[in-house]
């Protein structure tokens, strides 16, 4: 493994100076590095720091021990189609379809990884009767959407306002907004009640507890270190607002070693939070990262009919072919940051409703870890021309 990656020795040969995501060997170690650079950010939770790199300051980090490995800022994109279109608040569609979604049947066999995901009968039992919904409805769940935003629509704020704590890391605003709607809409599939339609469009929790985290710039893209200054401040807060569900739905290039967005999933993993991915919209082998991790549940896009959308991202990490399991992604009807509602397709409307389950078992078993969280998921799947695919009727 080169300590110095090849992504920052390209930005270094282009420019004076680049962002760089330096990796220390041992916490202790943190603040010995820190001192000698221009630091940017901070990222304990994974032992790392953001500084502004110039070509000196790559030699001298090459040559400190203390370095374990050293990247180039990246950047990451929500991972919807890229185009919305409005409906009315009951749901029906006022533009016409211009075939986006359209999909493939695939007949190759994915692959399951190498762990047999299995419940007991009283498991069993257990998952039919809180994703009967009868009861379960994310009461007491606390999920945070990290992403452009989340705005006060109605259908998250009637009868009372189920978004519980906002942080900005864009603009550091107080109050919630999102000023590009892909993180309204991942919240309302996985949390939306219904208000507007009347209760014809809820989603899978529609009780559950909100907390946004912005770190998506209005434009649909960001760099990575507004992700991992989300993603730190979750770790810090998470126990305190009592969070037990993230979906994450965007998506970075992977990193063939050290990937800072996934070790940043992997940490709040192990924070007890369970960490639900979108794999990415790039087709066979685009899977993005942090989907790579095999800590996290990650999720691909089938159609109503169950195919995998020719989009939906599947790749291969050290040995394990991803994602976990595909769910509900194209031509989804959802929430629109403007107050109404309007259709989205992509991984990151597929991510949100695996997210919602996840919090209807988190509320059904109480203390669920995310290991086991997963496992009840995955167990859930149905094998579907070669897939795993995960189904539950929404609103």
């Amino acid at each position: 493994m080169y300590k110095i990656d090849r992504s920052l020795v390209s930005a270094l040969s282009l420019n004076d100076y680049a962002y760089a995501l330096v990796r220390v060997a041992n916490p202790w170690q943190y603040g010995f590095v820190a001192r000698r650079f221009d630091v940017v950010c901070g990222f304990p939770f994974i032992n790392s720091l953001g500084i502004r790199c110039d070509k000196r300051d790559g030699e001298r980090l090459k040559a400190m021990p203390e370095v374990e490995f050293v990247t180039a800022q990246g950047r990451v994109s929500a991972l919807d189609d890229g185009e919305r279109r409005a409906t009315t608040a009951d749901g029906a569609d006022v533009s016409r379809s211009d075939g986006a979604g359209a999909t493939a049947e695939i007949g190759r066999d994915e692959g399951d990884g190498k762990e047999v995901f299995a419940m007991s009968d009283e498991e069993g039992r257990a998952v039919a009767e809180a994703f009967s919904r009868e009861g379960y409805d994310g009461a007491g769940v606390t999920l945070c959407v990290l992403d452009t935003g989340v705005a006060p629509h109605s259908d998250l704020s009637i009868p009372r306002d189920r978004i519980v704590a906002f942080e900005d890391r864009i603009a550091g605003r107080g109050f919630p907004y999102d000023d590009n709607g892909h993180g309204t809409f991942v919240a309302g599939v996985a949390a939306g009640r219904g208000v507007l339609s009347g209760g014809r469009l809820q989603g899978v929790a529609p009780a559950a507890a909100i907390v946004g985290v912005k770190v998506i710039e209005a434009s649909g893209e960001t760099g990575t270190f507004k992700i991992l200054e989300g993603m730190q401040w979750l770790f810090d807060n998470c126990a305190r607002l009592g969070v037990r569900v993230v979906c994450m739905s965007f998506g970075a290039d992977p990193i063939d070693s050290a990937d800072p967005l996934k070790a940043g999933a992997e940490m709040l993993v192990r924070r007890g939070v369970t960490v639900v991915c979108a794999a990415g919209n790039s087709g066979i082998g685009g899977l993005k990262s942090p989907g790579i991790s095999p800590e996290v549940i990650t999720v691909g896009a089938v159609d109503e009919n169950l195919k995998v959308a020719d989009f939906s991202s599947t790749g291969v990490y050290h040995g394990v072919r991803r994602p976990d399991l595909y769910a509900q992604g194209v031509r989804v009807k959802g929430l629109d940051a403007g107050g109404t509602y309007s259709f989205m397709s992509g991984t990151s409307v597929s991510a949100p409703y695996v997210a919602g389950a996840c919090c209807l078992l988190h509320q059904r078993f109480g203390r669920l870890s995310p290991r086991d969280c997963k496992r009840l998921i995955m167990a859930s799947c149905e094998r579907v021309r070669g897939v795993n695919v995960f189904t539950l009727e929404r609103g």
